[in-house]
């Protein structure tokens, strides 16, 4: 029969045994890799690559669903870093950019059916627009409105950020003098910063004309094109998350919130089949 002395040193060997043990799950937990996947355009007539079919859509949704992928939001993802609040095994975030009527008509009835949730990044100038108002063309594709889109982020199916409320232009398109967000040559340190913060403040005042039921935490940069300064300046408005178009996964870190900064994303396609996108997904 054991001792007493010798029941306390098991018991004792046998804690150090399961703390050495759970240290390297511990380190793990406070990192994850997040990959992000990028939208724009649903419709019939698949004519680039920024466009997808609804058949096509639904196939790489099933796909991701029956593998185990689970979609999450912004919220979700800060709540991690911020928190360390674990994510699902294998999280990914769906976004569209430029906000186009078929994220509404097309693409969210499916998400809602299958269970999962997107963000949508808006061009706030072209919001419930018929006409450009910079050029005075006709906007084409047709452009969603927040008041339609509330329903839709009431219901957890979709979510409204920021493409910038005027800053989806290019230089040579004559209307701004600069490329998407990066700032106009010769442009001094305080002019850049000026128009950054009345651009993010132009968006957040016409965002809140509606019943959007989520924060305005995220911004995905027009083209891809960012600048470090503008990530700083924006992030002291209050956005926590910024976008590019690189084409990596991203490694989140709990208590590190520059993770958060610069994310890349995944073009997604016609071309990618659903097992074709689970693919590139275990790769990256």
């Amino acid at each position: 029969m054991k001792t007493r002395v010798q029941i306390v040193l098991t018991l004792l060997l046998s804690a150090v045994m399961v703390l050495l043990y759970a240290m390297p799950v511990k380190t793990q937990e406070r990192t994850y890799q997040l990959p992000v996947l990028m939208y724009h355009h649903f419709d019939e007539n698949v004519t680039a690559d920024t466009v997808v079919s609804p058949a096509r859509f639904r196939e790489q949704m099933t796909a991701l669903k029956d593998a185990g992928y689970i979609t999450v939001t912004l919220s979700q993802i800060i709540d991690f870093v911020d928190h360390g609040v674990p994510l699902p095994e294998k999280a990914v975030l769906i976004t569209m950019d430029d906000g186009y009527t078929s994220n509404l008509t097309i693409a969210a009835p499916i998400l809602e059916e299958l269970g999962m949730c997107a963000t949508v990044f808006v061009i706030g100038i072209y919001e419930g627009e018929e006409i450009s108002p910079n050029s005075g063309n006709q906007l084409y594709p047709a452009r969603l409105s927040c008041e339609d889109a509330a329903q839709w982020v009431k219901r957890g199916v979709l979510d409204i950020q920021s493409h910038t409320y005027n800053m989806h232009q290019r230089y040579a398109d004559g209307f701004s003098g600069r490329d998407g967000i990066l700032p106009m040559e010769s442009e001094e340190d305080a002019g850049y910063r000026a128009a950054l913060l009345e651009d993010a403040r132009m968006f957040a005042d016409r965002r809140a004309r509606y019943e959007i039921k989520t924060e305005l935490l995220a911004l995905a940069y027009p083209y891809g094109f960012f600048d470090s300064a503008a990530d700083e300046v924006l992030h002291e408005t209050g956005f926590r998350v910024t976008f590019t178009v690189m084409e990596h996964s991203n490694l989140l870190r709990v208590g590190d919130e520059s993770c958060l900064w610069n994310m890349g994303r995944f073009n997604v396609t016609e071309r990618d089949s659903g097992e074709r996108l689970l693919t590139r997904l275990r790769s990256a």
